[in-house]
């Protein structure tokens, strides 16, 4: 009987073991998605950053006549009051 009690507390100790085994390892999985989550946000953040630096160079550097200019040649627009005359395509004959 003393026998059976003695491999009854082995195999629980075993598997105590075992299992605090088990969570230090899920521990240290959790501990580098952590690290790896939190330097992907600080990787966004940076790049969120430089791209609103961006859009802000790009706004200051284009002055209204350079958005206008780019207006007329890209999208054919036209100033108020500008006329416009259309010629034909064709035959030269």
């Amino acid at each position: 009987m003393d026998a059976r009690r003695t491999l009854i507390r082995i195999v629980l100790l075993a598997l105590l073991l075992y299992a605090a085994g088990c969570l230090a390892v899920l521990g240290l999985k959790v501990q580098a998605a952590q690290d790896t989550a939190r330097a992907l946000t600080e990787e966004l953040s940076s790049a969120e950053r430089e791209n609103r630096a961006a859009r802000r160079r790009l706004d200051e550097d284009r002055s209204t006549e350079d958005w206008e200019t780019l207006a007329w040649q890209r999208l054919g627009l036209v100033r108020p009051g500008e006329i416009v005359f259309l010629f034909p395509q064709g035959n030269d004959d």
